[in-house]
């Protein structure tokens, strides 16, 4: 942890007075803000300096001025209006920011797993997409195929008409075509159990896409419940947060009754 009372040296009217380092974090406060024209203290720019109070470490309540540069960079002045805490007080408020900084490093630690197992599911869902275009794009082409296949089936089926009516006619007229028209009923015959196997093996073919397909839908409703439960911790994050800011402003009451 870092104390701003470090490296500070003492000056005429017992104020703590030290530009080795940056000032530090700042509170807002109704009743010590702005600037301090009242004062004698003047920043290494020789300017009036502005009324802070700090919220860092153990010196969280301290009233100090600093730098009032807006335009130019600021110089490192500090000049404590509070003298330092008790030690008591000092190693309550040190314990406090040990807790609130251990308790950021743990949600740190949990949000960063969180961002990990989410990045893992996102990956994982886009390739399940990826998987399921292929698989429209294959049932597509199957459906196609299909309905290329009926219609094969159809005008085979009309030719065999047609056949059978020529055969019929020609052996009205002519009994010795008995012979050629038992060779293309066989063909023909021949052709439409070749086109059930066809037909057959496709029902077989759309069955397992079928089944497929159901693993898939599977899949994205796990995916579905897995990202609810993201949102749950994600809520939870979030109440853990505010949670940390009542301790602040817990800690806050604290100092103000110090004060």
């Amino acid at each position: 942890m870092v104390s701003w009372s470090e490296g500070s040296s003492s000056s005429s009217d017992g104020y703590s007075v030290t530009s080795e380092a940056p000032a530090p974090a700042i509170i807002f406060c109704s009743e010590w803000r702005g600037l301090a024209p009242d004062l004698a203290a003047r920043c290494e720019h020789q300017c009036v300096c502005e009324k802070l109070v700090s919220f860092e470490s153990v010196d969280s309540g301290r009233r100090y001025l600093a730098c009032a540069q807006k335009e130019i960079p600021k110089c490192n002045f500090v000049k404590w209006i509070d003298p330092e805490w008790p030690a008591t007080l000092k190693m309550s408020l040190a314990r406090v920011w040990g807790m609130y900084q251990d308790e950021n490093k743990l949600r740190l630690r949990e949000n960063v797993v969180n961002a990990e197992e989410n990045f893992r599911v996102v990956k994982e869902k886009e390739q399940m997409e990826k998987d399921l275009r292929f698989f429209k794009l294959d049932f597509a082409k199957m459906v196609a195929d299909k309905e290329q296949a009926i219609t094969e089936l159809g005008n085979a089926r009309l030719v065999v008409s047609d056949l059978k009516q020529q055969l019929e006619k020609k052996k009205m007229s002519d009994k010795s075509s008995t012979t050629i028209h038992q060779v293309v009923r066989a063909k023909a015959e021949k052709e439409r159990n070749e086109m059930k196997q066809k037909m057959d093996s496709m029902k077989e073919h759309m069955d397992n896409m079928k089944e497929e397909l159901d693993i898939v839908v599977s899949q994205r409703d796990d995916l579905k419940k897995e990202k609810k439960k993201l949102e749950y911790m994600i809520g939870d994050l979030f109440r853990h947060k505010e949670e940390n800011k009542s301790k602040i402003r817990r800690l806050k009451e604290i100092l103000d009754e110090f004060e």
